[in-house]
């Protein structure tokens, strides 16, 4: 199940939401002999429309999709760098189809999404090193 996090703040890091996420997910109560709960793919991702609002968001993907529900219904009130952030479920949209009337879409058009790559190199210890 991918799982769409509005509005993060601008200075989150693929890595702070994957930790978010698992942070959450490791409260999830498991059964014995089944499959942990697995985030497959994390991105934070940058929308930049025409009239040059950028705004951030988070995809997650999870597995099992039970996994991703539960997810999504304990989601509220997290903490992201002092911000309120939350979840919902990601829907896959097709601009091609069927339009409703100009008035009644609110959607924005002309909209460049891009994957935000951290230039920080990944050290494995360093959220464990206090000075």
């Amino acid at each position: 199940m991918k799982i769409f996090i509005p509005r993060v703040p601008a200075t989150t890091t693929k890595r702070e939401l994957e930790g978010l996420v698992a942070g959450l997910l490791d409260k999830r109560f498991h059964f014995p002999f089944t499959k942990r709960p697995q985030i497959n793919n994390c991105d934070v991702l940058q929308f930049r429309d025409g009239e040059g609002i950028v705004e951030y968001h988070g995809l997650v993907s999870v597995t099992p999709d039970d996994a991703g529900s539960w997810l999504i219904s304990h989601f509220k009130g997290q903490q992201l760098h002092n911000k309120s952030v939350f979840a919902r479920q990601f829907m896959q949209r097709n601009r091609q189809q069927s339009r409703p009337a100009a008035e009644a879409d609110r959607r924005r058009h002309h909209i460049q999404i891009t994957k935000v790559v951290n230039s920080n190199p990944k050290v494995m210890a360093i959220d464990s090193f206090r000075r």
